[in-house]
């Protein structure tokens, strides 16, 4: 089951929602268009780092896509 989410003006609670959820139930979630929300990439970071593997759903999987983005941060994509 996989949950996309494409990112932009106002999608930021939909996407940590999404991220909460899918670690539970064991969803696929897929963040599109990253690089239409740097802003959020601060967000996104701090939330998967404070996820504790021990108590993620072993078929949790968070997949991102982004177009090249000076802005874009590549720090998220070492997590």
């Amino acid at each position: 089951n996989i949950n996309p989410i494409s990112l932009g003006q106002g999608q930021g609670p939909k996407a940590i929602a999404g991220v909460k959820d899918g670690g539970k139930a064991g969803k696929w979630v897929l963040l599109q268009n990253c690089h239409l929300a740097p802003s959020f990439m601060s967000t996104l970071e701090n939330l998967v780092e404070k996820l504790n593997p021990e108590e993620l759903h072993e078929m949790f999987r968070l997949w991102l896509t982004a177009c090249p983005s000076p802005a874009f941060p590549i720090s998220i994509l070492q997590l």
